[in-house]
């Protein structure tokens, strides 16, 4: 009886031990929040009440009482009152650096009212030396609608002195006046650069002030360089703008040497409170020349880092429909300025674009390719196919970057081949003034 006795005290307390080691431990969490509604983009798409948070990862996720097995003496608990929590967005294609020079330095307008447009302008040019440049944006060509004058006139009225070079809402094309053309030495029988066209007046052939894609960039890249502070804090304030909006993660379309400069600088100022990934510029206008992208390719690793991937490159096919500079199948709507058989052009032969497209995937650097038509959609797609041919699936998703136009017979391609269609609609947002139904 004794040694049965024993042997169910024994047990019993073998059992307390085994049950007290089953007790789950919590790890004490950094920061409680509480009293939210927190969208968590789990496959049943499902909500939670409450979120733990432990040196930057999430531990723990669900009601209250769950969550507060990871409170401890030094945790921070948030009451969010009911507000909504989610995941931080990814923004596949912007233009920060552009975007905070443009409201860091130059003259920043957005406005459908000419009379407006030209009343911000004034002002920002009273505040300029005689003979600087003013440099800015955005305009649109529903600015132009109604008035006989060419767009070079329209400022050489309130701007005779200055020289004036704005880009417009795409960021494709620029709007300059008869200075800045004489600068620049755009003259009326100045040849169309490849990928670009001088707009002219269709009786006179006299140069209107507008620039379209390459010949806007070509002419850009001359002006008056930023330094490396400018470019630093305007990416400074476009990362601040960013994150209010819970960008947690983005892709800068177009980097060149300048604004990869600025990253390393921003980062090393402690200042980079974003993940940022870095499309480096290829055979592209925007960069001072193709000896300087290859040199930047070639040593993007030593600006890579925890928070900046550089492994990313960019390529310019075409331009955009409303301008008739995209490259399609079929002839765009008939125009006094283009004919009743014109379809675009394309910025680069298709083989050469394969060729560029085979070497810079076999370097590890997954290729975004600018393509708003359906023939350059369909280009670039073959392109990527190619690279899949010569060098095998190397696990890097390629994209065309827009994809608005897009033949039938191309969509199921991306599929087969990997591809990624980064839609992009801010070349399809309406504007007063013009004719969005025909295009």
């Amino acid at each position: 009886m004794k040694i049965q006795l024993l042997l169910l005290i024994a047990t019993i307390l073998l059992s307390a031990c085994g049950s007290q080691q089953k007790v789950k431990s919590f790890a004490t969490a950094d920061t409680i929040y509480t009293n939210a509604k927190i969208y968590t983009v789990d496959k049943n798409n499902s909500w939670a009440t409450a979120l733990a948070v432990k040196d930057g990862a999430i531990i723990a996720i669900g009601d209250k009482n769950e969550v507060n097995n990871y409170s401890g003496k030094e945790t921070v608990v948030h009451d969010l009152n009911g507000r909504m929590m989610m995941p931080g967005i990814h923004d596949t294609h912007n233009h920060p650096s552009n975007a905070g020079i443009g409201k860091t330095v130059e003259c920043s307008f957005l406005t459908y009212d000419l009379k407006e447009a030209l009343k911000l302008l004034k002002g920002c040019l009273a505040d300029i030396p005689k003979g600087q440049w003013l440099r800015g944006g955005q305009w649109n060509e529903g600015l132009f609608v109604g008035t006989n004058k060419m767009p070079k006139e329209i400022l050489d009225e309130i701007s005779p002195d200055h020289p004036v070079f704005l880009m417009d809402w795409s960021v494709h094309n620029a709007w300059l006046n008869s200075k800045a053309l004489e600068l620049l030495g755009i003259a009326d029988k100045t040849p169309n650069p490849n990928g670009g066209v001088i707009l002219r007046d269709l009786k006179t052939g006299e140069a209107t002030g507008i620039l379209l894609d390459n010949a806007a960039y070509d002419y850009k890249r001359t002006l008056p360089e930023y330094s490396l502070q400018q470019w630093s804090d305007a990416l400074s304030w476009s990362i601040d703008h960013m994150a209010e909006y819970g960008i947690t993660t983005f892709k800068e379309a177009i980097v060149t040497a300048e604004n990869m400069a600025a990253y390393k600088d921003l980062e090393m100022k402690g200042l980079l409170k974003l993940n940022a990934n870095t499309n480096l510029t290829w055979k592209s206008s925007w960069a001072k020349s193709h000896k300087d992208e290859i040199a930047l390719i070639k040593s993007r690793k030593k600006y890579a880092s925890k928070n900046i991937n550089t492994d990313f490159a960019k390529i310019m096919l075409d331009g955009i429909p409303p301008t008739y500079t995209a490259a399609l199948l079929e002839p765009y709507e008939p125009s006094e300025a283009f004919g009743d058989n014109w379809k675009g052009k394309l910025m680069l032969d298709p083989e050469v674009l394969a060729a560029d497209v085979v070497k810079l995937d076999a370097m590890g650097l997954t290729v975004k390719i600018h393509a708003t038509g359906d023939r350059s959609l369909r280009v670039a797609l073959d392109a990527f196919e190619a690279a899949r041919k010569a060098n095998g699936d190397s696990g890097l998703i390629h994209e065309v970057s827009h994809a608005e136009i897009i033949h039938a017979d191309d969509i199921p391609r991306f599929a087969e081949l990997n591809i990624a269609a980064e839609m992009c609609p801010i070349l399809w947002y309406p504007i007063p003034g013009l004719n969005w139904e025909m295009w």
